[in-house]
């Protein structure tokens, strides 16, 4: 593609003239582990991101969350216990779902139906039908979704990989 020939700080002097109007709006239901993690490394990788709600059944980590986002990220997002009405928040364009596994299907589902785009950890689903329903929703909505694989990105698994490969 054309675009891996560009220098990396072509696309960072992009990113610095984004408006705040033109800010996408990120909400995270299940906030905790990997859901943190994940709005965590959003947020550091794409200034063009602002977090706008946060989701979680337990009332101490939202508690705990709002006042971690404050402090590294100057951020006051609106706090939901009902993953529901994160998804009606019309300041949310982009879900991250970092809720335990069985939770993933339902959620990301209702999120394409809503017109979110998703970003859902692994494992997507806990069955092939689960999986199909992602991917027809996914379809039937036209949405972005990505499953969240990213630590197979990660220097020491590319390393541990080609040495797999290489035969040794």
């Amino acid at each position: 593609s054309i675009l891996t020939g560009l220098p990396e700080e072509a696309f960072a002097m992009v990113r610095k003239r984004i408006s705040p109007n033109d800010k996408i709006g990120v909400g995270a239901i299940g906030i905790n582990g990997m859901g943190w993690s994940d709005l965590n490394a959003m947020l550091k990788a794409n200034p063009e991101t602002v977090c706008t709600a946060i989701c979680d059944v337990d009332a101490n980590v939202l508690l705990k969350r709002s006042a971690d986002l404050e402090k590294n990220f100057s951020m006051k997002p609106t706090q939901y216990g009902d993953y529901r009405k994160l998804l009606n928040d019309k300041n949310v364009d982009v879900v991250i779902i970092g809720t335990p596994d069985h939770w993933h299907c339902l959620s990301m589902v209702e999120a394409c139906a809503l017109g979110k785009d998703v970003y859902v950890e692994k494992p997507i689903s806990n069955s092939i039908a689960e999986a199909r329903l992602m991917v027809s929703a996914q379809d039937k909505y036209i949405r972005a979704v990505q499953v969240g694989q990213w630590q197979r990105s990660n220097a020491h698994f590319q390393s541990a990989l080609q040495f797999l490969q290489s035969g040794k």
